[in-house]
């Protein structure tokens, strides 16, 4: 009986084995199988031995896309069924072990960086960066086109013998191997190349979205004069969600406070803006007065706008006037110490808590976290009686909301303001 039992025990740790074993290739063998903890010299072995590419992942501790690719695009099985075929695929951490010696040969300074290698260790090609899966993928193929990769098109441009087209290609190669400096040299010498009818073509579209077209700048004053034709051959949608993110990018800066000393001067963004009748149009109009209200430090204009959105606006909308007002404070030097900031701070302080408190029966936890983020924004300090207001709609509110991190962060917060109520003068 007992050697039954203990054999019986025995086939059921075999199984549970067995099933453990299925389970880790189900879920983890489907995505992108990396070699970890080989010797370099043993992965050119390897791929020699099976007559492949090598695709090297160079990641560090620290580096935030490296994770992301890491965690969320490589264990797809998507990612498997393209990278596992065709690469011995391998992994360095470039600041610990080999990696480090493989970093300096390799000449890797940017992370996360991805080489790929003839099985004779050659390099065939290299990508800087992270990327959704999909977009990654065709970053690679291009590399592993003879035609597209980086060695190859590096030789026809010292040789002096590439068309305008390849020149485009080879900076948009060059900007994704990270080689910045070599793909600035390219861009001008196909500008200088390119005529006004190859400027609104489709395939020179990416002379746009290139870091040094700038608003202001002569690519992007023709592109603005072009329009027309420029939407038709590219698509009037990738075209106006384009310039959606040029302008908004420095509306927003400017409202957060955040524009540097050599910014698009508003007084530019005025004239381009409205002419541009663009899908997200309302936006651009929304934010242009805001910016233009900071770029002047026009406080009280400003404060007048905040006074009248306060009633109605949501959070978000009213978040971003705020913000506005914020940006005024931080530029102004000893703004806190002056009576106008003192005065607009406690007026529109009271005109918040006030909103907050008639609105009590629909604020949402969403509200209850933005709110306290608004009130910072319009003064350091609140007086005892709006910590005691606040408190107060927090006992009100919050007892209500679904339990949730959420709700133990909200809770927090309103505890603040009560023991801020409470404190002696």
């Amino acid at each position: 009986m007992k050697k039954i039992i203990i054999k019986l025990y025995c086939m059921k740790k075999l199984l549970l084995v067995s099933i453990l074993i299925v389970l880790r290739f189900t879920v983890f063998g489907q995505g992108t199988e990396f070699l970890e903890g080989k010797k370099w010299s043993d992965v050119l072995k390897t791929a020699q031995e099976q007559g492949k590419y090598i695709f090297m992942d160079c990641y560090t501790s620290w580096c935030g896309p490296c994770k992301n690719m890491t965690n969320n695009v490589f264990p797809q099985k998507t990612a498997g069924d393209y990278f596992n075929p065709r690469f011995v695929c391998v992994k360095y951490d470039m600041e610990k072990g080999e990696g480090k010696e493989l970093a300096n040969k390799f000449e890797v300074h940017a992370y996360p960086t991805f080489i790929i290698f003839r099985p004779d260790g050659t390099i065939q090609h290299r990508v800087v960066g992270g990327d959704e899966l999909e977009t990654f993928i065709q970053r690679i193929e291009r590399g592993l086109n003879e035609k597209t990769s980086l060695p190859y098109l590096s030789e026809r441009y010292e040789r002096g013998k590439m068309n305008k087209q390849e020149l485009m290609t080879y900076k948009e190669i060059l900007s994704e191997a990270g080689e910045d400096e070599k793909a600035g040299k390219v861009y001008n010498k196909l500008l200088s190349r390119l005529t006004d009818k190859d400027k609104v073509k489709k395939e020179f579209w990416p002379i746009y979205e290139d870091e040094s077209c700038q608003i202001g700048s002569p690519v992007f004053d023709f592109l603005l004069a072009n329009l027309p034709s420029i939407r038709e051959n590219v698509g009037t949608e990738k075209v106006d969600n384009y310039l959606f993110r040029k302008y908004s990018k420095i509306l927003e800066d400017y409202i957060l406070g955040y524009q540097k000393k050599d910014a698009v001067p508003v007084s530019l963004l005025k004239q381009q803006i409205p002419g541009l009748n663009i899908k997200q149009q309302q936006s651009l109009n929304t934010m242009l007065p805001l910016a233009e209200m900071v770029s002047d430090r026009n406080v009280k204009t400003l404060a007048s706008v905040i006074e009248s959105k306060i009633p109605t606006a949501g959070t978000q909308e009213l978040k971003m006037y705020i913000f506005a007002y914020r940006a005024i404070r931080w530029q102004t030097k000893d703004a806190d110490a002056q009576p106008q900031f003192q005065e607009t701070g406690r007026k529109l302080t009271d005109l918040v808590i006030a909103s907050m408190e008639n609105r009590q029966a629909s604020l949402t936890a969403s509200d209850l976290q933005e709110y306290p983020i608004i009130l910072m924004s319009l003064q350091d300090t609140m007086s005892k009686d709006n910590y005691s207001r606040l408190a107060a709609i927090g006992e009100k509110v919050i007892p209500n909301l679904p339990d949730s991190q959420e709700k133990k962060y909200i809770q927090s917060t309103f505890d603040k303001y009560r023991k801020l109520s409470l404190k002696k003068p």
